[in-house]
């Protein structure tokens, strides 16, 4: 079940939601550049939609009906991640009683999408150039040569440029997945879609009659930095559908702090900062978790790396007794 969940993932009409002319621009592209067999890699921060860009990809390229697999590679141990990619063959180490298809040889034919692959680590990078390069590899353990061919969507939310500079990414596969690069911007920066992304959400989790956003919900959908994207704001709808009364969503129906919601209830929205804003609903939601940052950063739809940054940039102390 887990492999055909796998194999599956890409099946469904994937749906990027913008009015903002640069990433517009963006998708046109894509349009172009998806029948060719080039890898790409897809940079923004988390919640922006890299993995919705990598299923466009599939669903617009030379083999739609070819298998889409994906692999979070900040998800899972070296260890893992080497036995994941490329296989393992029955008596490679204890345990392994009987040989594992990797995820490369599964997406043969298709489109193989590397989530966040700058978090791997050095040895892995060298190993997936060579099979990239060559089209085949071993599996851990193995000595008979395997062949596959695949398509290859990366992302990353760091700068790669960087890392190579660093020492901690090898300049050889940064050119090697980085034949064509989508750049995706964060949601602060497309304040234009926040009413037509809210509006998607509300027909996707409101049924055959959704609720409406009133205006003052509106205020703070706008003004809101929305530190963990769409993604974020995604969560957000989706609460506030389930809290709404008489069909309306209002300011207080909506999960971001009680104070974000009464300041645009009463206070002048010209007086308020966007970082104002995301300052109060970062430190309600601390608040409401007990300060336990790993549901906090779930809630917010950011990484616990995002919310510790933040955590410093806005000063907050933790409480003595609070969690971490």
């Amino acid at each position: 079940v887990f492999l055909q969940q796998r194999l599956k993932h890409g099946t469904s009409a994937p749906q990027f939601v913008t009015q903002y002319a640069p990433l517009m621009a963006v998708l046109s592209m894509i349009d172009r550049v998806a029948p060719s067999a080039s890898p790409v890699l897809v940079s923004g921060e988390s919640g922006t939609g890299k993995d919705l860009i990598a299923r466009l990809l599939h669903a617009h390229g030379e083999h739609p009906d070819g298998p889409f697999v994906d692999l979070n590679c900040a998800a899972l141990a070296e260890s893992m991640l080497e036995t994941e990619l490329f296989g393992v063959e029955k008596g490679a180490f204890p345990g392994a009683d009987q040989r594992k298809v990797g995820l490369i040889e599964l997406a043969a034919g298709g489109t193989l999408f590397l989530d966040n692959i700058g978090d791997l680590e050095l040895k892995l990078q060298g190993k997936l150039l060579r099979a990239l390069e060559t089209g085949s590899f071993y599996r851990v353990g193995g000595t008979q040569k395997v062949d596959a061919t695949v398509r290859v969507v990366a992302s990353t939310a760091h700068d790669l440029t960087r890392m190579v500079t660093a020492g901690r990414f090898r300049e050889d596969l940064l050119h090697r997945v980085n034949t064509i690069r989508v750049a995706l911007p964060p949601l602060r920066e497309r304040i234009v879609d926040v009413p037509l992304l809210a509006q998607h959400f509300l027909e996707q989790f409101g049924g055959a009659q959704p609720p409406v956003l009133g205006p003052d919900a509106l205020v703070v959908l706008e003004r809101y930095r929305w530190p963990g994207n769409v993604r974020e704001l995604r969560n957000v709808i989706e609460r506030a559908v389930l809290l709404a009364t008489n069909g309306t969503i209002s300011a207080a129906d909506l999960p971001l702090g009680a104070d974000v919601g009464a300041a645009a209830r009463t206070t002048p929205t010209s007086t308020l900062t966007l970082s104002e804003l995301e300052r109060r609903h970062i430190a309600e939601v601390l608040d409401r978790t007990g300060w336990h940052q790993g549901r906090a950063s779930e809630i917010l739809g950011i990484s616990p790396k995002t919310l510790y940054r933040k955590i410093r940039e806005f000063g907050f102390r933790r409480p003595p007794g609070r969690g971490t």
